[in-house]
């Protein structure tokens, strides 16, 4: 199962989304948060919130609300917050979610050596490039742990 987080953001002209890579912070984060749009460390646009939160967007702004269901983000008290960080933000977990997704790297690999040839070492290689890329990919696609 896949979900990803977004920001709603209201503007000038009314609502707007914004899909951004997964942060323990954003847990704590309550509807309504005052948030000021600046520039990460790489000049990319970033979303910055009251506790010091810096929100990355993933993806393009959506003028419409995204599919599925929208969730609010539950109002957590600091140690509420803390657990959740804890056990949803490791690395552990994000490599649970994610990983799912590397299992087709050995196949690919076997793909790669029926199309092309090569040997073992070839077949290792492909397969971890494959596995590397699927797991990026969906850090990329905004998997949220939660």
């Amino acid at each position: 199962m896949r979900s990803r987080g977004y920001v709603e953001v209201q503007e000038g002209a009314g609502r707007a989304w914004y899909p951004v890579y997964f942060h323990t912070g954003l847990l704590g984060l309550v509807p309504g948060a005052e948030a000021k749009v600046g520039r990460s460390f790489l000049g990319r646009r970033a979303f910055v919130v009251e506790p010091g939160i810096v929100a990355l967007p993933s993806g393009r702004r959506r003028s419409t609300l995204p599919p599925g269901t929208p969730l609010d983000a539950p109002r957590l008290n600091e140690s509420d917050l803390r657990t959740r960080s804890a056990r949803f933000g490791s690395l552990r977990r994000r490599l649970m979610l994610d990983a799912p997704a590397a299992v087709a790297g050995p196949f690919i690999g076997l793909l790669w050596l029926i199309v092309d040839g090569g040997g073992f070492a070839q077949f290792l290689a492909v397969s971890l490039l494959a596995a590397v890329t699927a797991i990026w990919w969906s850090a990329i696609a905004g998997s949220d742990p939660s």
